[in-house]
């Protein structure tokens, strides 16, 4: 009985047709959904942690992944998620070797119109997207929030709790509320 129910997440991916490649390891129920005409990848070796017991670093919530409208999540090789949200309605990219500390939030959209009008009447057309790029080897600090048009380089380091946006260089280490650089890799 246990090892069937471990298969049913992985079995509703296959039913909302999302791909994975080998070694996707799912701790908990993570709820992944693709609407119709949106694309949801993930890599080889992929973990997605979503039960409160899976990473002891505490988390709030069950990953929650949704690629919207026509929008695209593409998840890199051996990328480590635990507890987070990543909700597209463009385009979220996270390379290879990254890890996405507990209770993160990756959006590449505000959700809802900043015109007060458009809000008060439920119209989503007008819906402000730009693209999130994560780096290969990048490392997200718990609690960080990454928004809309948001470029981390190769091997940045952000630390937990930061609100992240905009373009940062490879080999950055970046921290704060609004986050910003506080040291550079030396080659």
């Amino acid at each position: 009985m246990a090892r069937f129910s471990s298969q049913l997440p992985k079995l509703w991916l296959k039913l909302n047709k999302v791909q994975y490649e080998k070694g996707l390891r799912l701790g908990g129920w993570p709820f992944i959904f693709r609407f119709p005409q949106a694309e949801l990848t993930m890599g080889k070796n992929c973990t997605i942690n979503s039960s409160f017991l899976s990473n002891l670093i505490g988390l709030y919530q069950r990953t929650i992944i949704v690629a919207r409208g026509q929008g695209k999540i593409c998840i890199g090789d051996r990328v480590g998620i635990s507890g987070t949200t990543i909700y597209a309605r463009d385009l979220v990219e996270i390379g290879d070797n990254t890890i996405i500390g507990a209770n993160c939030k990756i959006f590449d959209n505000d959700f809802h119109s900043l015109d007060v009008e458009e809000r008060n009447a439920d119209i989503y057309d007008n819906l402000v997207t730009r693209p999130v790029h994560i780096g290969k080897n990048v490392f997200i600090g718990c609690n960080t929030i990454i928004l809309k048009g948001t470029v981390l380089g190769d091997n940045c380091i952000v630390g937990a709790g930061s609100v992240v946006h905009g373009r940062f260089e490879a080999g950055r280490t970046i921290a704060g509320n609004p986050a910003r650089v506080i040291k550079k890799k030396e080659n």
